[in-house]
């Protein structure tokens, strides 16, 4: 069983080395890595670099697909799967590292279930640090794999375990047979349209592990305010109301809507990050397709707040506190390094 890492790259020259390393040192010999890189016309010696780095690890495993103009992250995602030749699409970002032993894991798994259509998993964020974890997504069960079904009975909570594992696409996989909706081209939810529409037919396993560690201290939904100019929140609900459309689908939709809507921390990353009239566009989002969190305690504190702190001073009181609180609530996470 071939399995596709599809690797979209954009001013990603520093980060590369490191990403290719972790995916390199797999144990499991059937997989090829697809690198768009994407900088384009906007910084050509930054295209120039990522040539080399890629050309210097001298693999046959890794195909490089130069875009001559900058497609954006959706575009060159839309590509690069195109690309693929391998049973399995196994989505992986610039500046995050893989664990020992994950390609191998996700080969095993699809080929003991033909019935098994996507794998999601549980991770960690970190800046510097890779064993100073920041912030965290966990496994519904932290001893054994989870089978989820949407096709049978289940639960709000699973529902809720599986989006709010799927917005970080590194160490998403995909049965590529079982694609019917293609990736999408607003920013966010790109690689979540394919993932969702094959639940509605086939099941997924969530994994107990933890495979791939995100880095953030590069992360482009830092760095490129304009990103946010399209709604997260309206892009996130646009999938729900594509991909569970109908009465059939009606509960899913009810339950997505209650998902994204109640996420009041992206409001947080928006404040940071984006113009302050995005903040305020965001706010008035939520509150018209979810009424009824006006009046949340939670969803008031957070506006109230956001709108009296000044954006540097958030920013610097966001990373303080993930860096000093949160890693030290998260604690060890088990990672088997590959680099």
């Amino acid at each position: 069983m071939k399995i596709s890492v599809i690797l979209p790259v954009y001013m990603g020259s520093h980060l590369i080395a490191r990403s290719l390393t972790s995916l390199l040192s797999q144990d499991y010999d059937e997989f090829e890595i697809l690198i768009g890189e994407d900088s384009g016309e906007i910084n050509i010696e930054e295209r120039e670099k990522t040539i080399a780095i890629v050309k210097n690890f001298n693999s046959d495993k890794l195909n490089l697909y130069i875009n001559k103009k900058n497609l954006g992250y959706p575009v060159n995602l839309k590509y690069l799967v195109s690309c693929a030749v391998g049973d399995i699409l196994f989505l992986f970002a610039q500046d995050d590292i893989l664990a020992k032993g994950a390609l191998k894991k996700i080969a095993t798994i699809f080929s003991e279930n033909e019935n098994i259509g996507v794998i999601t998993r549980p991770y960690f964020w970190f800046s510097k640090n890779i064993h100073l974890p920041i912030r965290a997504i966990y496994p519904p069960n932290a001893n054994k794999d989870t089978i989820i079904s949407l096709t049978k009975d289940v639960s709000k909570k699973n529902f809720f375990k599986i989006f709010e594992s799927v917005g970080q696409l590194s160490g998403l996989a995909y049965r590529k047979k079982y694609l019917n909706h293609g990736f999408h081209n607003d920013v966010f939810p790109a690689h979540i349209y394919p993932f969702a529409s094959i639940l509605l037919r086939h099941d997924c396993v969530y994994l107990k592990d933890y495979i791939v560690a995100v880095g953030t201290e590069d992360s482009q939904t830092r760095k490129l305010s304009s990103i946010y100019e399209s709604s997260p929140t309206e892009s996130w609900l646009k999938m729900y109301d594509t991909i569970f459309s109908g009465e059939k689908y009606s509960k899913f939709r009810a339950w997505g809507y209650d998902h994204i809507c109640r996420n009041y921390f992206g409001l947080i990353q928006i404040k940071c990050h984006a113009r302050t009239s995005l903040f305020f566009k965001e706010i008035l989002i939520l509150l018209k397709n979810k009424p009824i969190i006006i009046i949340d305690p939670k969803f008031i504190f957070i506006c109230v707040s956001l709108v009296i702190l000044p954006k540097n001073l958030l920013r610097k009181l966001v990373d303080l506190y993930k860096s000093k609180i949160n890693a030290k609530i998260i604690g060890n996470i088990h990672f088997n390094e590959s680099i």
